[in-house]
């Protein structure tokens, strides 16, 4: 049983890349969909904004760290997870396993833009992976049943998301009941982040996001430390 790594109060799991691959391959070949989450620095400072989205990423049966930033705050010094948070090694490993079983995947994004930067990326380095559709998610009534029937009848195994927090949390919160596939697997914006990662703007951002969790988590120890001083 994998220890749990508590970041602003959200309980992450602490898997190896290697025991989070063993979980979702058993996701692949068993019903329902399974939902697994890599959530990245940007999306946890969401929920310092978003009061709903820390429960629906409690929902997720697998939520990995992708950020190695996240499990420095939280005092990790496990070289192994921090190599592997760094390197996105679970998505690696996950990616290839649907290309070399040729697994249909269905593709969400919230722009054109990103829609072509995924099929870029994926054709770039797991071009054996069959993309069974794909559908920009807009923020419009009736838009999620659209995209829902569009999945269903596509037989796909996989959706594969990068949508923004919290819209990637409450798309697959409200349909997750109706959805015909194996697993859920949320990115968020973690492409975009590994990509940028060694970019001067990538950089820029990173160094806010770690400051802003610095700040989340200093705030929360106090909050802590103020109500166990009053007892």
């Amino acid at each position: 049983m994998c220890e749990k790594i508590e970041v602003l109060g959200l309980q992450l799991d602490g898997f190896t890349a290697k025991e989070a691959m063993q979980e979702a391959i058993r996701y692949m070949e068993t019903e329902p969909i399974s939902t697994i989450e890599i959530l990245a620095g940007t999306s946890v400072v969401e929920l310092t904004e978003t009061g709903d989205l820390r429960d629906k990423l409690a929902q997720m049966e697998l939520l990995i760290v992708g950020d190695r930033t996240l499990l420095e705050l939280s005092g990790i010094e496990d070289r192994t997870l921090l190599k592997e948070a760094e390197t996105h090694l679970f998505l690696k490993m996950f990616l290839r396993y649907l290309k070399k079983g040729n697994r249909k995947v269905f593709l969400l994004a919230p722009s054109e833009e990103r829609m072509g930067k995924l099929r870029d990326y994926l054709a770039r380095y797991y071009s054996g992976i069959e993309i069974s559709g794909a559908e920009i998610v807009e923020d419009k009534p009736q838009v999620g049943d659209m995209i829902v029937n569009k999945i269903n009848g596509a037989e796909t195994e996989c959706i594969l998301s990068v949508l923004p927090s919290p819209q990637q949390e409450n798309f697959i919160g409200e349909n997750k009941a109706v959805l015909d596939a194996r697993v859920w697997l949320g990115l968020g914006d973690g492409l975009s982040k590994s990509d940028a990662k060694k970019s001067t703007r990538g950089k820029i951002q990173n160094f806010f996001v770690k400051f802003m969790l610095k700040s989340e988590i200093k705030k929360k120890e106090k909050k802590q430390h103020g109500q166990a001083d009053a007892k």
